[in-house]
């Protein structure tokens, strides 16, 4: 079931008005779009189900629509969506100048959220599960987007967590961020803003981990836990954050050859163009095709690590044999070139040129404080941890759920 309210006088005398659309049992996304007869409603409910990594509402959910005047009688577009799951804003999606949909802060609510209250007791109250959360990666994306702060960001908060999260795993109500960081001297918060994040605490699967921002004698800059520990590891296990493991290393039957033989690497699925990321710093040996493997491209890292992947639809921009990348940057996308059944990465991994299990092999310890640099850092941490401790409203904190 479906109710649909509205706020606003008549059409004719509006240029702004807004739309209520509530979930009573689950429901398409589509469907309840399919409710409303405002231009653009389609289309925008496609942008809900792309940041909701789904094509549902579970009960209790409800859309708010803000709708602008078309200046044809009777004639409303759909500029900008927010989800909520009974009260919780979950997600705002706008229309901006460019005709592009992009994250956006809940709007102020004018009356129209109030007037469900009336009906709150009647009403079932929503019951949240594991089911209707998104995963860790997702949920790292949108807590960012919700505060308008750089993608980047997140991005950082990826790499930081990375050896301790599942990012496919969907997140648990108690995870949570906290994001201490610095704003412009006007104050002012937007996207193209650069903020100097100075400190994050995650939470994830009932385990906590902080991390210190901090700058070494000979100018490098990185995250650091509270002992000195580098965050950043040596190398990523896995080059595809938001891809499904679907097969490990050792003998297989070949889904294509029909018989058996070994799988030299392992294969993360995910849709179709779908970003893959350099594991870690290194420079690109090979990049083209290469027979059964489709199109690929070789990484050399230090220490004798040598990484590639397989089956891309294409090379990400400036990466060919030569060029320098770094831990975390786009390489490639996924792709079915090659001997492939379908959209995937075959990653493999060799050690000093022998093949080895990219998921089980030892990796290096990452480049962690000692000497001079600890001692230095422990006053900064010791800085920080104060500024955090201060009755000043200097911290921001971004909520997952």
């Amino acid at each position: 079931h479906v109710s649909v309210s509205q706020s606003g006088e008549a059409a004719r005398r509006l240029l702004y008005k807004e739309d209520i659309i509530e979930a009573r049992q689950a429901l398409a996304i589509d469907d309840a779009m399919a409710t409303v007869s405002h231009k653009g409603a389609d289309t925008m409910g496609e942008a809900i189900a792309t940041l909701l990594n789904g094509p549902n509402l579970a009960a209790g959910h409800i859309i708010r629509l803000g709708l602008i005047n078309t200046d044809e009688p009777e004639s409303w577009m759909v500029k900008r969506a927010s989800v909520y799951r009974g009260k919780d804003h979950v997600l705002t999606i706008a229309l901006d100048d460019d005709e592009q949909y992009v994250p956006a802060p809940e709007p102020v609510d004018q009356g129209i959220l109030a007037n469900l209250d009336k009906d709150e007791e009647a009403a079932p109250k929503p019951q949240i599960s594991s089911a209707n959360l998104p995963s860790t990666y997702d949920a790292i994306h949108r807590a960012i987007a919700s505060y308008e702060l750089p993608t980047s960001i997140a991005s950082r908060i990826v790499k930081m967590v990375a050896a301790d999260v599942d990012f496919r795993s969907r997140i648990r109500i108690d995870d949570g961020l906290e994001l201490f960081y610095s704003l412009p001297e006007d104050g002012e918060v937007s996207e193209n803003v650069e903020r100097d994040l100075l400190y994050v605490q995650a939470t994830f699967n009932g385990q906590t981990s902080r991390f210190y921002k901090f700058r070494k004698a000979n100018g490098s800059v990185d995250y650091y836990d509270e002992e000195g520990r580098s965050a950043r590891q040596f190398l990523l296990r896995n080059p595809v954050p938001n891809g499904k493991f679907r097969s490990g290393f050792g003998m297989r039957r070949h889904p294509i050859l029909g018989y058996s033989k070994m799988h030299w690497g392992v294969d993360w699925s995910a849709p179709h163009g779908t970003p893959i990321i350099s594991p870690g710093n290194g420079t690109v040996e090979k990049a083209g095709w290469a027979g059964g493997y489709g199109r690929q491209s070789v990484i050399r890292h230090a220490n004798g690590y040598e990484t590639s992947y397989s089956h891309q639809t294409r090379f990400a921009k400036g990466i060919s044999p030569g060029a320098r990348v770094r831990q975390g940057q786009v390489i490639g996308y996924i792709g079915t070139t090659g001997l492939s059944t379908g959209p995937h990465l075959h990653y493999e991994m060799r050690v000093n040129g022998k093949r080895v299990d990219p998921m089980r092999v030892r990796l290096p310890d990452a480049d962690n404080l000692n000497g001079e640099d600890l001692i230095a850092f422990k006053v900064e941490r010791d800085r920080i941890d104060a500024l955090l401790r201060a009755d000043q409203p200097t911290e921001e904190v971004a909520a997952l759920q």
